[in-house]
């Protein structure tokens, strides 16, 4: 159990760390909590902190600099609650007001000011597709035997894919084919619409269309690809910000990492209502554990969870982060409401 004093010294080195980044000594300290005790005094405290686990020496310092489980205490006992900084509710609330066509264009805003704004880099991920539904589809002539054809689901994403038809044949061959889709699978729940369509869907298939059989399993590709699941990215070039690894190789597999939406679900922390705090050795793969990830899941009524998480140091700033988060969390769930 730590001293009141010896809370104040270990909450000021981490907030000293986390804006400059440098190992803090005795007399920075002194003068910041302008306690009434000597130097000597604050050293056996920093002294004590270190045999306690939660403060390291530096190589090339006298400082010290928080460890692995001194912001882990502090995250569990310390860090208090704060208020966003006023510019910081403006930009936030600046996105929100904006109306917005489909959820990813939501989404992509909100990871590119996050990421803006801590310095950071951030990933969302979209609630799993679990109750969109067909809202539409349309055949469009695009020049003689171009054409496209267009989904629209109901969370208001657009979905596309050009193709050819034969020579001799027309769009308006394909017609009922369309009017028939629109009368009987609107309104249905798209993996339901995909179970109904007979066969494999495959994502390669040839794009000329010779048989209404091959213009169905066009139809079926557009649709497994309008609820593919999907990571965005804000920030991305950040991570050299805050980053020692000078491998290459390590980011460019951090990168696929963090671009794939099954691997991000997994490395995410079942935060329920709450705000997850991993950090170094905490995180599930490896790739993760020279950083902190600070991770929130946000639920949309009868549709599903999604997730959002922010990737820093490990002298990340966490009250700010997770007063971010826990805002942003409790805005999409409200906002996203308007667009299943």
């Amino acid at each position: 159990m730590l001293t009141e004093r010896q809370r104040l010294i270990l909450m000021a080195i981490i907030a000293d760390y986390a804006r400059s980044g440098r190992a803090v000594g005795s007399k920075t300290l002194l003068a910041e909590l302008q306690l009434p005790v000597s130097s000597a005094t604050i050293r056996n405290e920093m002294a004590y902190l270190e045999d306690q686990g939660l403060l390291q020496k530096e190589h090339t310092s006298s400082g010290r600099v928080p460890s692995q489980t001194g912001y882990r205490y502090y995250v569990d006992f310390l860090m208090k609650s704060r208020r966003l900084p006023t510019e910081l509710e403006v930009k936030l609330r600046r996105v929100f007001n904006h109306r917005f066509q489909q959820v990813d264009d939501l989404l992509g805003q909100v990871t590119r000011i996050l990421a803006e704004v801590t310095g950071y880099t951030v990933v969302a991920l979209k609630p799993e597709a679990l109750d969109v539904r067909l809202s539409g589809f349309q055949l469009v002539t695009i020049d003689g035997q171009q054409n496209m054809a267009i989904v629209v689901t109901s969370d208001g994403q657009v979905t596309s894919q050009s193709f050819r038809l034969p020579t001799g044949s027309s769009s308006s061959d394909l017609q009922s084919l369309v009017s028939n889709i629109n009368q009987t699978l609107v309104g249905q729940p798209i993996r339901v619409v995909l179970q109904s369509l007979s066969g494999d869907l495959p994502l390669g298939l040839e794009r000329t269309i010779r048989t209404p059989a091959a213009f169905l399993q066009l139809f079926g590709d557009i649709l497994a690809r309008s609820i593919q699941d999907t990571v965005f990215i804000g920030g991305r070039l950040n991570v050299f910000d805050f980053t020692t690894d000078t491998n290459l190789q390590d980011i460019k597999a951090l990168y696929q990492l963090l671009e794939s939406p099954a691997q991000m679900r997994q490395v995410i922390g079942a935060a329920n209502d709450g705000v997850m705090i991993q950090i170094g050795s905490e995180n599930d793969d490896d790739l993760l554990s020279p950083y902190s990830l600070a991770s929130t899941s946000y639920r949309v009524p009868n549709h599903g969870t999604g997730e959002i998480a922010i990737l820093g140091p490990t002298n990340m700033n966490y009250s700010e982060v997770v007063t971010l988060l826990a805002t942003v969390r409790e805005t999409l769930v409200s906002e996203l409401k308007e667009y299943y």
